[in-house]
């Protein structure tokens, strides 16, 4: 024989109306979620290009300091940097590392930005103090072309995007190099 048991309301399930409420929940908490999200990618991809650029330049200074050879910094573009190794004694140049920004991120600079608290140049993206080409030397100086000691910022960020905007310093003298982030209306380390 069959029986049918009556069921508490606790055991029926799911109303209509609190299937639409929590449908309605996810949907807003999705709507304020993903342009969170967003802008926690972009800024990640804006650190990534800052610390590559950044470790990139160190690695120029430590090849010329090790190798005692001067490494030339050549921006092939706008999202691609070369370490040029110049032989002795004849002169010839020799590639010897490559860097291409991804994740839509480019050596460039927006115009309103100001300079680093540095103060190297902020007038184009890749801005040196003396006459291209730049290159690190034996003793880890930047020197130009003409051999003046010379101090630099490269500026990185994804075009029109000032949340994105990052910036490398060189200072010629010592080769020292340093990192900074735009937040809001001001350069921070």
């Amino acid at each position: 024989m069959l029986r049918h048991e009556a069921r508490s309301g606790s055991q029926a399930g799911f109303s209509l109306a609190e299937m639409v409420v929590v449908t309605a929940l996810v949907v807003v908490g999705t709507a304020v979620a993903i342009p969170i999200s967003q802008r926690m990618v972009a800024n990640a991809r804006g650190d990534t290009s800052l610390v590559m650029t950044a470790t990139f330049l160190d690695l120029a200074r430590s090849r010329a300091v090790a190798e005692r050879r001067n490494i030339e910094l050549v921006f092939v573009d706008t999202t691609r940097m070369q370490l040029v190794r110049i032989e002795v004694p004849d002169g010839t140049r020799t590639v010897i590392a490559d860097l291409v920004l991804e994740g839509e991120q480019e050596f460039t600079k927006d115009g309103t930005l100001p300079d680093t608290p540095d103060a190297f140049g902020a007038a184009t993206a890749v801005a040196f103090t003396g006459v291209p080409p730049v290159m690190f030397t034996s003793d880890g100086s930047l020197i130009d072309s003409a051999g003046d000691v010379t101090n630099g910022t490269v500026f990185v960020a994804k075009p029109g995007d000032l949340e994105t905007a990052r910036a490398v310093t060189i200072t010629g003298v010592t080769g020292m190099v340093r990192s900074w982030k735009w937040r809001n209306s001001q350069w921070l380390r």
